[in-house]
């Protein structure tokens, strides 16, 4: 007996039930809901811990690459093994000596890199109108 026309699809080469498919998306996007909720109250809590600015950019940053990562009062905590305590630079990045450490220093690193490259170009972009405004004048 044939399947009713419309509950069934086809994709590539396998059929799929179409509520089947539903099911899938609603726990996708509830598990996307709950990821952006846990970033929401991650981020109110380092603000309400007075967590600098750079401090709260630095976590954003980390927790892109490695989900395991929280705060601990003005601490990040990175897998359970790594500490980044404020002014939250890479010598500011404590654990045991191992691939969890340096990989955590890497991403600091590359993060404050990232910072300053970004400042740099926002430099130049503010006095590239001034040098225009001179230069038609």
């Amino acid at each position: 007996m044939a399947a009713p026309p419309g509950e069934y699809f086809s994709v590539g080469s396998q059929v799929s039930c179409r509520t089947c498919q539903e099911q899938r998306l609603q726990g996708e996007l509830a598990s996307k809901a709950r990821t952006e909720k846990e970033e929401k109250l991650s981020q109110a809590y380092a603000i309400s811990a007075g967590v600098s600015l750079e401090g709260q950019q630095l976590f954003q940053t980390i927790h892109k690459t490695i989900k395991d990562c929280k705060w601990q009062e003005k601490n990040i905590v990175v897998m359970e093994e790594v500490v980044i305590t404020p002014p939250y630079q890479v010598e500011n990045c404590k654990g045991k000596e191992g691939s969890a450490l340096s990989h955590v220093r890497k991403i600091v690193e590359k993060h404050f890199r990232d910072v300053e490259s970004q400042k740099i170009l926002q430099r130049s972009q503010a006095q590239q109108p001034q040098k225009e405004a001179t230069l038609s004048s």
